[in-house]
C-alpha cells in the first residue's frame, strides 16, 4: 500500500505532469560532429535502410544525454536517400549510446529538408540493456560546420 501511494505521490508532483512511469524518454539530446565512423558503420542495426532507390550514409560521434543512459559517448548513422530535386528527404537512422545508466539503440526516421541541415521525425527506442521502452518526435539540425545536434521528446 505504501508503494502505490509512493508511485502516485511521484505521478502527480511530477513538473508538467507528465507520468514518471511511461517509459519514454523526457528528454534526450545528442551532439556530435561530421567525423563519424564512416560509410562501413552504416546499416549496423537492422533499421538502417535505405528510404528511396539511391541513398547516402551520414555518420557522426558525439555525445548523447538522458534521463534514461545518463551522459555518454554515442554513435550517429543517418541512411538519406539522394534526391536533389526534392525540398525534403526521407531517412532512417540510427543512434547507438553507451552511458553510464544504459546501453540503448534509438532507431527514428523522418524528413531531412533545407539540404539535410533540418531534421523531424519519429523514434523509437529499439533496444535498452536496462529494460526500457518508448517512442516519441524528434527534432535536430545541422550546421555548417557539419555538427549535428538533436533533441527526443
Amino acid at each position: 500500500m505504501l508503494l502505490i501511494m509512493g508511485l502516485a505521490a511521484a505521478v502527480v508532483f511530477t513538473p508538467r505532469l507528465r507520468v514518471v512511469l511511461a517509459a519514454s524518454h523526457d528528454l534526450l539530446t545528442y551532439n556530435g560532429n561530421n567525423k563519424g565512423l564512416g560509410e562501413f558503420s552504416c546499416h549496423a542495426s537492422n533499421y538502417e535502410t535505405c528510404p528511396g532507390p539511391e541513398c547516402t550514409c551520414l555518420s557522426s560521434t558525439g555525445s548523447a544525454s538522458g534521463d534514461f543512459t545518463g551522459t555518454g559517448f554515442a554513435t550517429l548513422d543517418i541512411i538519406v536517400t539522394e534526391d536533389s530535386s526534392a525540398m525534403c528527404q526521407d531517412f532512417n537512422a540510427a543512434m547507438f549510446i553507451v552511458g553510464p545508466k544504459d546501453l540503448e539503440e534509438v532507431d527514428f526516421s523522418g524528413t531531412a529538408c533545407d539540404d539535410l541541415d533540418n531534421y523531424s521525425g519519429n523514434y523509437t527506442i529499439a533496444t535498452s540493456q536496462a529494460g526500457h521502452s518508448g517512442s516519441g518526435t524528434f527534432s535536430g539540425t545541422r550546421s555548417k560546420k557539419q555538427r549535428f545536434a538533436f533533441s527526443f521528446h
